[in-house]
């Protein structure tokens, strides 16, 4: 009986430390540094009006980029999303870039040929896009609500010359296929930074600004380059 009533308690005890490792083992959820959102209302007048800066569009900046690559992610559990916008005859003549905001927070405009992404916990967001003039925003912002789950990819595309989602309010924003996406991003250049606005870095610790990821400096040189070998003309050939 004894015996018993010790291998009771060794179980008992060896059961609980399971139990606790386990519960030691869980994730933490992770959070944004992004503001909440409330999806059930449109964009406000703040939203529509209101003094920030602008972008220049591709016909000023042409700027390249290293052709797209897939990334993974700061933290495992994070999504990425992938913003882009193709290369066209339209976007390559555009002068000032729309701005572009994430619950309120600018991120790059997306100019011609142009991609990057952002990282981000699972949750709802807003993308939005509206054009300033000369630093004044008083156009009626188009968006697009988004929900992401934890370690999954998305592309959205922005594209203005959609003539169907122009009376949406979606706008330019299209969340594309993964197959169509794929074969449409891989011609398209990273021509600035990527954001992280998961808060919780490597060590655990809270930041409260996103994390700006920089793209590795664009070096020509890298690329391949198909060229024709010059031959001279053989007279023996006729």
């Amino acid at each position: 009986m004894r015996y018993l009533i010790v291998s009771l308690c060794c179980a008992g005890v060896l059961a609980g430390c399971q139990s606790h490792k386990a519960v030691e083992e869980k994730p933490t959820a992770l959070t944004a540094t992004l503001p909440p959102v409330d999806t059930e209302k449109e964009p406000g007048l703040f939203d529509q009006y209101h003094v920030g800066g602008f972008s220049v569009g591709g016909w000023v900046n042409q700027k390249l980029g290293q052709y797209f690559a897939p990334v993974k992610p700061q933290n495992e559990q994070a999504a990425v999303v992938y913003l882009y916008r193709p290369d066209t005859r339209w976007n390559r003549q555009e002068i000032a870039a729309a701005n572009l905001f994430i619950n309120g927070h600018r991120i790059p405009s997306l100019l011609h040929n142009h991609y990057y992404w952002l990282e981000l916990p699972a949750g709802t967001y807003r993308l939005s896009v509206s054009r300033p003039l000369a630093g004044l925003h008083f156009q009626k912002p188009k968006y697009l609500d988004f929900t992401v789950d934890a370690a999954q990819t998305y592309f959205i595309k922005y594209d203005e010359e959609n003539k169907i989602s122009r009376s949406e309010h979606t706008g330019p924003f299209m969340i594309m296929p993964d197959k169509v996406a794929h074969e449409e991003i891989a011609f398209t250049r990273l021509k600035s930074s990527s954001y992280n606005f998961v808060a919780q870095d490597a060590s655990g610790k809270v930041r409260s600004k996103p994390q700006e990821l920089k793209p590795a400096k664009y070096d020509a040189k890298s690329e391949v380059h198909l060229v024709k070998p010059f031959k001279l003309w053989n007279p023996l050939t006729w």
